[in-house]
């Protein structure tokens, strides 16, 4: 059992813990972007050896661990969340999976009994600042030669949807900002690994309409936390006239609008 490293609990874990507690039922039908972004780095697990231990951080309600689960049939893993909703829905879904275990939790102060030969995050560590110390308790908790691969959205998610919020209401900026690709390269490259491969992507999706953009980021639990929003919630009037500045400046090629994901991908070795 690892103890003494543990950090503090913020004010962002707690609403990113809430948040997702309040989709969780919805979660699922709106992921598509997060589900694109687990498919490649299933691909890239391709390369490495089978492990014996996983953990995955940031599980949600199980999608992508029940991919381990088959990809790694003789692997124990352990699905970690700070969601208890959301792990509900994984052992509701998952119920009587073999060698899988559930945790709620945030990884700052989780305490795992043993090591792992594979840590892996979707979407989930960009939440979990700062990074620097995350890091290194990812490093501790492998195995020599274990391996982390993590995906984490970035500063530039959502820009469109954040100027035109800028425009709208200046006064009302987020209280929180996705990390950079530098920050996120430096932090794991500072924590113990003795190899790490680091790569940037940008990908564009389109909506029907703004409204249909919010609504999907709202059943995904984005709206209202610490990245989209603020101290105090826009307005009704300036929810319109959001909804109408992003429909004037940032059409899709296609019809309705476009916003744009940018994601690092981390591929790191402990010593």
């Amino acid at each position: 059992m690892f103890s003494g490293d543990a950090l503090m609990p913020t004010k962002l874990q707690h609403v990113v813990g809430k948040r997702f507690d309040a989709a969780a039922a919805t979660y699922d039908k709106h992921s598509a972007i997060q589900w694109s972004v687990a498919r490649r780095l299933l691909w890239e697990l391709e390369k490495g050896p089978a492990p014996h231990r996983i953990l995955e951080i940031g599980c949600g309600t199980g999608l992508l661990t029940e991919q381990l689960r088959e990809r790694f049939p003789r692997a124990q893993v352990h699905a970690l969340d700070i969601s208890p909703a959301m792990i509900a829905v994984a052992r509701q879904r998952w119920r009587g999976a073999a060698r899988v275990r559930w945790h709620v939790g945030d990884v700052r102060r989780y305490r795992p009994a043993g090591h792992f030969d594979l840590i892996v995050s979707n979407c989930a560590l960009h939440w979990a600042t700062p990074l620097t110390p995350v890091f290194r308790r990812l490093a501790r908790w492998l195995t020599p030669g274990g391996q982390l691969y993590a995906a984490l959205m970035l500063r530039g998610t959502l820009a469109e949807l954040h100027a035109a919020r800028r425009r709208v209401a200046p006064q009302k900026p987020p209280l929180h900002t996705l990390p950079s690709f530098a920050a996120v390269s430096a932090a794991a490259r500072h924590t113990g690994f003795v190899s790490l491969t680091a790569r940037r992507h940008k990908a564009v999706k389109s909506s029907p309409s703004a409204r249909a953009l919010l609504l999907l980021l709202h059943e995904q639990g984005l709206t209202g936390g610490p990245v989209a929003g603020s101290g105090r919630p826009l307005t009704r009037g300036e929810l319109q006239r959001l909804v109408t500045d992003y429909e004037k400046n940032y059409p899709a090629p296609r019809g309705g609008v476009r916003a744009t994901f940018r994601v690092a991908f981390l591929c790191a070795q402990k010593r």
